[in-house]
């Protein structure tokens, strides 16, 4: 079974930072904050990437300096990592800023070993069109799509789309009930827990 941590952010409006272990290996989804002291570098293995906006990707370039792990997302989220306006650092923060490194792009058909589990990656169009959970032992790492107390990210911005969106969500939902739920923003939920209060 993983181990989750929540890490302290750096920067204003950043997402969520989940340091995750499995076995002696360890992972990171959504860096907001540089690796902190301690973290056992030569074990990290993975930057887990649910999306490529500039509010998950904040320090993505300190961990890949610190660890060389090997940066992950969606294989339909790639390109945005690199383009300001797709990851909205033009949009936000007027700059063209974005991650310029490597990172491997993966599809649901892709199974990645960690520690004594394996990470797969669940498609989630809709906040952005690239948009993934990350479901490791019963865990799902789900940005933006959805959020405790029945919420959902939004459609609004470049490649979202309500219709995408709507579906990713009932597709989450027929995970089952026990899955813990780790959102990109605000506190975890259960999706047992996320079903009652969407439709309330």
């Amino acid at each position: 079974m993983i181990k989750v941590q929540l890490l302290d952010t750096t920067h204003e409006f950043a997402a969520n930072t989940y340091f995750i272990s499995s076995g002696d290996e360890y992972a990171v989804v959504d860096p907001t904050c540089p690796p902190p002291s301690g973290f056992a570098p030569g074990r990290v293995k993975y930057i887990l990437l649910t999306h490529a906006h500039f509010d998950h990707i904040w320090e993505v370039d300190s961990w890949v300096e610190e660890t060389g792990a090997r940066v992950i997302c969606s294989l339909d989220e790639l390109e945005a990592l690199s383009d300001p306006m797709r990851n909205c650092f033009k949009l936000y923060n007027g700059t063209d800023n974005g991650y310029f490194g490597p990172a491997e792009g993966i599809t649901e058909d892709d199974r990645l070993p960690f520690g004594d589990s394996e990470i797969f990656l669940i498609r989630c169009p809709g906040h952005t069109y690239g948009s993934a959970t990350f479901l490791i032992d019963g865990c799902a790492f789900v940005g933006d799509t959805i959020f405790e107390r029945g919420g959902f990210g939004r459609f609004d911005l470049p490649t979202g789309s309500y219709h995408m969106l709507r579906t990713s969500i009932e597709r989450l939902m027929k995970l089952p009930e026990d899955t813990v739920v780790y959102p990109g923003h605000g506190g975890t939920t259960t999706i047992g827990q996320y079903k009652l209060d969407f439709t309330r």
